[in-house]
């Protein structure tokens, strides 16, 4: 009975183990397998990637060319010495400009100041020049005019001596009245004349004696329009 029990009971300890084996023989087939299969997985992409590394390379030669040739050019120097030499530079030329537009302002306005001086002078100079000959006009036609009167009181005063003594010696009435008449008559007719000689020197003498004042005064609104 005891044989007969321990021959099932290793039977089955043997086809466990049988079972196991075949078990671990198949893990393993397939981990190879998976290996196998991860390997050419791996070979195949680095086969892609070297072959998209391949066309998207670039040649040198292509590169160069397209590279710049410029020379480039050597750095500048900047110092402290060359900019203050460069500013003081500036400044002197700045200085020089503005004395030399300030020097040629003030003799600009000298030369205007003098000139203003001389114009205002020889106005003035020219201005007396007038009042001296106005009065020089005025004082000659006066005195033509004063001589003239008395002239013209000494006829009047002779011809009526005249008419008196032919009066004193008419020897009718009708001779008194004739020359009584020849008389007023002449005395009219040189009163006219009179008359109107003095008013053509009046005349005259306010015309040649307001002349010079009259140039001048136009001389001075000109001169006013000028400078402004």
């Amino acid at each position: 009975m005891a044989a007969d029990t321990e021959t099932p009971a290793a039977d089955a300890v043997k086809a466990a183990d049988d079972a196991g084996a075949k078990a671990a023989e198949a893990t393993a087939q397939t981990a190879k397998a998976a290996a196998s299969e991860t390997a050419n997985t791996a070979k195949a992409a680095a086969a892609q990637a070297e072959k998209t590394a391949s066309k998207t390379k670039v040649r040198p030669s292509t590169q160069a060319a397209k590279a710049p040739t410029r020379k480039p050019s050597p750095p500048r120097k900047f110092t402290g010495e060359t900019s203050m030499a460069t500013a003081k530079k500036e400044a002197e030329k700045t200085v020089e400009t503005f004395a030399a537009a300030s020097n040629e302002a003030v003799k600009e306005g000298f030369e205007k100041s003098i000139a203003a001086l001389n114009d205002m002078s020889a106005f003035q100079r020219e201005s007396i020049d007038a009042v001296i000959a106005s009065a020089t006009t005025a004082s000659k036609s006066l005195e033509e005019l004063n001589t003239r009167a008395v002239d013209y009181t000494r006829k009047s005063f002779e011809d009526g001596m005249t008419t008196a003594r032919s009066l004193a010696s008419a020897k009718s009435v009708q001779e008194v009245v004739e020359i009584h008449a020849d008389y007023t008559k002449s005395a009219m007719e040189a009163w006219l004349a009179e008359v109107n000689k003095t008013s053509d020197l009046m005349s005259a003498m306010m015309k040649d004696t307001f002349k010079p004042l009259n140039d001048r005064f136009a001389a001075a609104v000109e001169m006013a329009q000028s400078q402004r």
